[in-house]
């Protein structure tokens, strides 16, 4: 069953602060080798897009929370992930980091109970260049009175 989260609804559109985020070529390379992909590759791992996009979005997870009145108790998880590059990474890099909410959406499942699904979407710029979209949906569950 799915119905509309009401009270959140108004939030779609909501525009994050952004930020920017450099991509350190130590990082990359730490990350790469996490990965068990080739470290003398220049070329930073797509990862890197999620990893910028969340650190430059301008707020904390626990603040992203309680636009939508959770709290890390309350058990939210990522749902779902999406990384489109429209161009390369390049480590040194500053990205400019934006994006916004994309739908909120009320589930219940007869074992879940009740969630919220919030869809946002966060993009990489250098300069003018778009280099990135990041789209993610977050899972909230919710306690709601019966």
């Amino acid at each position: 069953m799915s119905e509309t989260a009401p009270a959140h609804l108004a939030l779609v559109g909501r525009a994050f602060p952004g930020g920017q985020y450099t991509l350190e070529p130590w990082r990359a390379w730490l990350l790469t080798d996490a990965l068990g992909d080739d470290t003398g590759d220049t070329q930073p791992h797509p990862v890197m897009a999620w990893m910028a996009a969340v650190g430059g979005m301008g707020i904390t997870w626990d603040e992203l929370f309680a636009w939508f009145d959770a709290t890390a108790d309350d058990g939210p998880m990522l749902g779902e992930h999406q990384t489109t590059l429209h161009a390369p990474l390049r480590s040194g890099v500053t990205y400019r980091v934006s994006g916004k909410v994309t739908s909120v959406d009320r589930k219940t499942g007869r074992r879940a109970g009740t969630f919220d699904i919030v869809g946002y979407e966060l993009y990489l710029h250098d300069g003018q260049e778009h280099v990135a979209t990041c789209w993610n949906s977050l899972v909230l569950p919710r306690r709601l009175a019966t």
